[in-house]
């Protein structure tokens, strides 16, 4: 009897820890399923509230079904230690502004803010289209600038009274350092740096003055937009369809180029996805290794703009920190210099491997929507040549704009009833120009603006 009461007690034990050793894996794997769905290298873990898919990283079938707040396109990569280092970058101290302030505006009415580099020897057509169209359009937030040294009198009298705060930009010889291995060009801003800023080439460096001129700006606690200076226009506020900038869900915004998925017409080269771009992957695998740049992941992803990047303040401090220390470390690395590299490819190359971090707090707007038009490939792009079948270079192109009936642009893929149905701003105009330039002269009325601001007249 004992015997056999020993062996049923030792099986009835065996049959307990097995039960026991089930039950801890299955807890385990569930444990570990969730911690891989929270932190995975290959999905986002959205919001509760949010009923984006969070098995999907780009959506362009919800934007094509209209659904255009369902439209996601996040970056390959989400490392919640990657959050850290950016925060991390953040909370490095702000140097002073290098360049001599030679004017600083009256605080304006609004906090939002647009910074550029306009360091032209003369540039008065071009303030007309950049600060005047924003002037007349009703945009009463700071515009800060960077200006040639000598800039003209009649320059610097038409920017004071429409409250432009400017800096003094001196272009100089860039460091030994950047000069080893580098491939001549002739593109002044690729060739060049500035007094103060020697260790950046001016293409890069003028991100690092905006990331100064921001820190050095204690009322501008709006909404920021980082731009090129010589292509933009603006048919209204570019901020005014934002809302509050202190309480947006999403602090930071990429302006994305026209994709095949936001393509109007059928033409195919008239978009071009950017993983398909020899351009980006020109001046990315060299630095970077087809490895990490992975141009197939991202086959049908949408080139993003380096030349109107948005963002609240925290959002857009977190851009240039970011994108200046990246630069900084391009420089270490003869491949990664400038011009090998670029501003626009280097940012799209950190975008999609989440290296902007916050992917929650970041999206991307599609062609035709939004704040921003980029009009640059729609106008431009390369067609086979009927006859001689070679690839030619055509620009001014207009089948793809559609303009209201006062004749101005629209974003193709907004309602009537959308705020910005009418494109608040056009950039690279200039690939349009056989047809634009007849369009600036009849809409002067659009930027013609000189007299005094009210609110400089005020103060």
């Amino acid at each position: 009897m004992v015997s056999i009461t020993a062996k049923t007690i030792s099986r009835i034990l065996i049959v307990c820890i097995l039960l026991v050793s089930l039950q801890t894996f299955v807890l385990l794997s569930k444990q570990l399923s969730q911690e891989r769905s929270q932190h995975s290298e290959e999905t986002v873990d959205d919001n509760a509230n949010n009923n984006k898919p969070t098995s999907k990283l780009f959506t362009p079938g919800e934007f094509r079904a209209g659904r255009i707040e369902n439209y996601i396109n996040l970056p390959l990569k989400y490392n919640p230690d990657r959050d850290k280092i950016v925060l991390e970058l953040m909370e490095q101290p702000v140097p002073e502004p290098a360049e001599t302030l030679l004017h600083k505006a009256p605080t304006p009415p609004s906090g939002n803010a647009i910074l550029g580099l306009a360091s032209y020897p003369s540039f008065k057509d071009g303030w007309f289209k950049l600060v005047g169209s924003l002037r007349t359009n009703g945009y009463e937030g700071h515009i800060i600038v960077g200006v040639h040294p000598e800039i003209p009198q009649n320059e610097r009298e038409y920017l004071d009274k429409m409250g432009v705060t400017y800096y003094a930009v001196e272009t100089t010889n860039c460091s030994a350092a950047l000069l080893r291995g580098a491939a001549q060009t002739s593109n002044h801003v690729r060739a060049k740096c500035s007094r103060g800023l020697e260790n950046l080439k001016l293409e890069w460096g003028r991100y690092e003055m905006a990331r100064r001129w921001l820190g050095a700006c204690d009322t501008c606690t709006g909404w920021s937009m980082v731009i090129d200076t010589r292509d933009i226009f603006f048919q209204k506020d570019p901020f005014a369809s934002l809302g509050d900038a202190h309480n947006a869900r999403e602090e930071l915004m990429f302006v994305e180029e026209v994709a095949q998925y936001t393509n109007t017409l059928p033409d195919k080269s008239r978009a071009v996805d950017i993983g398909a771009s020899w351009r980006y992957k020109t001046h990315t695998i060299p630095c970077y290794g087809h490895a990490l740049v992975a141009p197939k992941k991202i086959i049908d992803r949408p080139i993003l703009c380096s030349g109107t990047v948005i963002g609240n303040r925290s959002g857009i401090h977190r851009f240039l920190s970011v994108l200046v220390n990246e630069f900084h470390h391009s420089n270490e690395q003869i491949e990664c210099m400038s011009p090998h590299t670029t501003d626009q490819w280097t940012m799209n190359y950190l975008y999609y491997r989440g290296d902007f971090g916050f992917p929650r707090r970041t999206k991307t707007l599609p062609w035709g929507t939004g704040p921003v038009l980029t009009v640059g490939k729609p106008c431009a792009t390369e067609r086979v040549k009927e006859g001689t079948k070679k690839a030619e270079h055509v620009h001014s192109l207009k089948d793809m704009m559609v303009f209201d009936g006062n004749g101005l642009i629209l974003n193709p893929h907004e309602g009537k009833d959308s705020p910005t149905y009418v494109a608040p701003t056009l950039h690279q105009w200039d690939r349009c120009h056989k047809w634009i330039h007849p369009w600036f002269r009849q809409h002067k009325n659009l930027f013609s603006r000189e007299d005094e601001v009210d609110w400089v007249r005020e103060n």
